[in-house]
């Protein structure tokens, strides 16, 4: 998200909401409409910002439990494509799916490295901090760095259709040490340039596994 803004939400009765993003007294329908907004536990949320958000206060205290993250859209509704506008407004969801099927599918002790291929980057950073940010919900280990391929590896790999690039590379990161046995990586995409749902496969130990 650009430009981003932390809202506080599901205050106690007494204190209410501050800083809520909804259309109202301070806010107008069109300038709500230009937010993308993601829902984070406080813990998550204070991890990211923690200037803005405080840690979780001593069980039982009446205190914020859900933080609300919004980011300005640079782009107004109809101006991204149908494509876009498609991934971006279920993201949450689909993105939950899928990283509800890597967790499940990987061992608790494996660190992930997350990526995302999509054809508009900017569409495609939304998707893997998604990822990213779901996994850290689920307790997980996530490191920032994808795995690298050599230019060659990446040449032979942009020349086969993505049912068939995915699982190569998943080899050759192990043949390459480009990823250690005790980690994982989930990729993201479309398969299909036409279709306009997300997805997603997990790498480990050499061996590729479809979730989508």
């Amino acid at each position: 998200m650009d430009g981003l803004t932390v809202f506080l939400l599901l205050f106690s009765g007494l204190l209410g909401r501050i800083n809520d993003p909804s259309p109202g007294f301070t806010q107008s329908k069109a300038q709500s409409r230009k937010l993308e907004c993601a829902a984070l536990s406080q813990a998550r949320a204070h991890e990211l910002y923690p200037s803005e958000v405080p840690e979780l206060p001593p069980r039982g205290s009446n205190v914020p439990a859900q933080v609300l993250a919004c980011g300005q859209r640079y782009l107004d509704y109809g101006e991204r494509s149908a494509r876009d506008e498609g991934i971006l407004s279920s993201l949450g969801k689909s993105v939950g799916e899928l990283v509800q099927a890597a967790n499940a599918l990987v061992p608790g002790d494996v660190t992930f490295r997350v990526d995302a291929f999509y054809p508009e980057p900017a569409v495609a950073a939304k998707i893997s901090v998604a990822a990213k940010m779901a996994l850290v919900e689920r307790g997980r280990k996530v490191s920032d760095r994808a795995p690298l391929l050599a230019a060659g590896d990446v040449a032979v790999l942009w020349s086969l259709p993505p049912r068939a690039a995915f699982p190569t590379a998943c080899a050759r990161y192990a043949a390459e040490k480009a990823l250690k046995d005790d980690e994982a990586f989930l990729g993201l995409m479309i398969v299909d340039a036409r279709e306009m749902q997300l997805h997603a496969g997990v790498c480990l130990r050499g061996e590729w596994k479809w979730l989508q």
